[in-house]
């Protein structure tokens, strides 16, 4: 699961570019890279009309309050058949909190959440996330990098990333409505940031509809304090401080790979969240990992140093400072962050703490 910053990234990448493809409709290659310099002209302009439009999309969208019925009637209650993994964290003090495996993308189908989740979340004092997605600071930084998005030095894509991983990408984009000469420009960040929408729209699954988001729009709403384990500052740091060779990696990855594929995983993923199926998700990690080479290895290695063990080692911390300090808690961060040897469940184990799977009824 990808950092949630690139999520408002990804999307306003998205119809930046699209946007200069459907404008300049070009049917030669030499029209092509007409369009993808009057793209990157384009960029500022239409980044200084997304900052604008900040502190409006950064507004809770917690679900509409139901209008009054002459019915006399009530309405049947909703129930909910999901089942995501979520367990009670305990020290030897006798303090608690609970742990919430999330999906920054999901639909509507998966509201309302179960009883067990909301009754948990209602009675927490403190709702704790990677990272408050929904605050104003959150989308006016989000917005602002995309001025960040191009290379300005004169160089190209193909300068940063081998002709593997160039072609590779070149052959996935074919299948989609993206060209690869409106991205040539792009800096592999936000290249990347685009392919992640693109498996994203095929999947049904949207970013609105996460289980964070949800939650943050109602703790904005009623107040509740928010507490942030890592920051928009560390995770925009984290999505454009990753090498060209990371990069170049998972590019060379999209060989033999379709935008189907990508969303096929996205839908595999869903379906192991709503079941709480944490091996499902485990196992997914391993299988990509295990056909590498030694070269490769390295690289993912570094990558999934980068993108989960280090975060998780201080998410673990967050957890144990909270718990140590009695706070009445609610700790949503994404499954993956929990699952394996290295992940957040197995650190706490490893330090002493009592953790227990919470069952649904």
């Amino acid at each position: 699961m990808k950092k949630i910053i690139s999520m408002c990234i990804s999307i306003c990448l998205c119809a930046a570019v699209f946007s200069g493809c459907t404008e300049n409709s070009p049917s030669s290659s030499e029209k092509k890279t007409e369009a993808s310099s009057s793209a990157v002209e384009e960029t500022t302009d239409v980044s200084s009309e997304l900052e604008s439009e900040a502190e409006v999309m950064s507004a809770p969208e917690s679900k509409p309050e139901e209008t009054s019925s002459s019915q006399s009637e009530p309405a049947p209650e909703e129930t909910s058949d999901i089942t995501p993994a979520m367990w009670t964290v305990s020290d030897d003090d006798g303090h608690e909190m609970t742990l919430l495996g999330s999906m920054h993308a999901l639909t509507e189908e998966d509201y309302p959440l179960p009883n067990e989740i909301m009754d948990r979340y209602n009675s927490a004092d403190i709702l704790a996330v990677e990272c408050d997605i929904k605050s104003e600071e959150s989308a006016k930084m989000s917005f602002a990098i995309l001025k960040d998005a191009y290379y300005d030095d004169g160089t190209t894509l193909k300068d940063h990333i081998s002709e593997e991983g160039y072609e590779a990408l070149s052959n996935y984009l074919s299948d989609t409505m993206y060209d690869i000469s409106t991205l040539e420009k792009m800096k592999a960040w936000a290249v990347d940031s685009v392919l992640e929408e693109v498996g994203l729209q095929l999947s049904g699954l949207e970013y609105d509809k996460g289980v964070d988001g949800y939650l943050l729009s109602l703790a904005h709403d009623s107040g509740k304090q928010i507490y942030e384990a890592e920051s928009i500052e560390f995770q925009m740091d984290m999505l454009l401080g990753f090498s060209d060779e990371i990069y170049d990696f998972l590019f060379r990855s999209l060989e033999d790979y379709t935008p189907q594929d990508s969303a096929d995983e996205l839908i595999d993923m869903h379906e192991a969240w709503r079941t709480g199926d944490v091996e499902a998700l485990d196992d997914t990690e391993e299988e990509e990992a295990e056909e590498l080479s030694d070269e490769d290895r390295a690289i993912y290695d570094e990558y999934n140093k980068q993108m989960l063990i280090d975060r998780n080692a201080g998410m673990e911390e967050c957890i144990k400072e909270l718990l140590s300090e009695g706070k009445n808690v609610f700790f949503v961060v994404g499954a993956a962050h929990y699952i394996g040897d290295d992940g957040i469940i197995s650190l706490l184990e490893k330090d002493g703490y009592k953790v227990e799977r919470v069952k649904y009824k």
